[in-house]
């Protein structure tokens, strides 16, 4: 006999009914007041606050992430500038020229990036006064210095910059040209540290040989001449900058530089001719081609495409101004390149060779 499943007892579904009601009641009460706080004016405005402070943190935060410090370089154009007068140029100090012994890089410095622009590998640091550099290797090394501090005293602006024979740089990582010249422990050798101050404005576009502000004046024709005697074949146009820069008087000034001085003291010439900082080739390079008329011709091999010849009187003025130099200023160009006693006597000596016949030409 099968018997059908019993019912449960009445006083159990009553109970079941009961809780029901509770619970569903209670979860009305809590939605209701929810509901009700939501919508009275005080609690809109506490949730309005409280939104607007959460964008305000998230918003915040970005800024700090994306912020960056104000420049103190010039943000405005100057007035463009080529040569300025140094006064008594016999009594320049052409070991530190534009320098001086504290603007000196201070140890230890701390690896930025490497600087993968331009042909010599080079890397940026900063040292322990967080003064931003960019150390330069290679056989640039020497001509690029000596030759600043001479450009420098004839009167034209060149880059502050300074040759350490060794130093170790911190946390150099990830190099691709420079690992030749930088070890795994980041010590150097015969580095060129040229310094990159936060108050100048290197502006993007070279500037051209044939086309400046300065064409055709006496201080455009010297700065050809200073190329030529200095065998400086490799003058092409975008080794040519302008930085803009505050004078003593608070105006700005865009100076119109040649930046690139590593192609000097060697033979002029092409690809496959050309040297650097080659005294035996510096000594047979001749500088001048003669006189005709009212015109110096130059004995110029190399990629400034600038004039092959410069008017007398222009040739007359800059011979006056490098003819004031000493053989001792020169020395301490070449010690401040880290030159050997011998290269600084020998270049010396065929510097002086060249002075002597830009002189001889323009009757100096």
């Amino acid at each position: 006999m099968t018997h059908a499943p019993s019912s449960p007892p009445r006083t159990v579904l009553l109970l079941v009914f009961a809780l029901t009601l509770i619970f569903t009641a209670a979860s009305l009460t809590t939605s209701s007041v929810a509901a009700s706080r939501a919508s009275t004016p005080e609690q809109k405005d506490k949730d309005d606050k409280d939104k607007d402070k959460g964008k305000k943190n998230k918003k915040s935060k970005k800024d700090k992430k994306s912020a960056k410090a104000p420049s103190a370089a010039p943000t405005t154009i100057g007035k463009p500038a080529l040569w300025e007068d140094r006064k008594d140029t016999s009594e320049l100090d052409l070991f530190f020229g534009i320098g001086s012994e504290e603007g000196m890089p201070k140890p230890p410095f701390q690896f930025k990036e490497e600087d993968t622009t331009g042909t010599n590998p080079k890397i940026k640091v900063i040292d322990a006064d967080g003064v931003k550099w960019n150390i330069k290797f290679d056989e640039e090394v020497h001509a690029e210095i000596a030759a600043s501090r001479i450009v420098w005293a004839c009167g034209y602006m060149v880059e502050e910059s300074y040759f350490l024979p060794s130093g170790q740089v911190r946390g150099v990582r990830g190099l691709t040209r420079a690992r030749k010249f930088v070890k795994q422990d980041g010590s150097f050798t015969k580095g060129l540290f040229e310094k990159r101050p936060d108050n100048v404005a290197r502006r993007k576009n070279p500037w051209s040989w044939s086309s400046t502000p300065f064409s055709g004046t006496k201080e455009m024709s010297g700065l050809i001449l200073v190329n030529v005697l200095l065998s400086n074949w490799d003058a092409k146009e975008t080794n040519n900058s302008v930085l803009g820069m505050y004078d003593d008087d608070g105006s700005v000034k865009e100076w119109y530089i040649v930046a690139d001085w590593g192609g000097s003291f060697g033979k002029m010439g092409g690809v496959l001719s050309h040297s650097k900082w080659d005294l035996d080739k510096f000594a047979k390079q001749s500088f001048i081609d003669g006189v005709s008329g009212k015109s110096v011709k130059l004995n110029y091999s190399g990629k400034m495409s600038a004039s092959s010849s410069v008017p007398l009187e222009h040739a007359r003025w800059f011979a006056g101004i490098i003819g004031e130099l000493t053989d001792d200023q020169l020395r301490q160009a070449f010690k401040a390149a880290g030159a050997t006693q011998a290269e600084t006597e020998g270049f010396t000596v065929q510097l002086r060779r060249k002075i002597n016949e830009l002189k001889g030409a323009t009757g100096r």
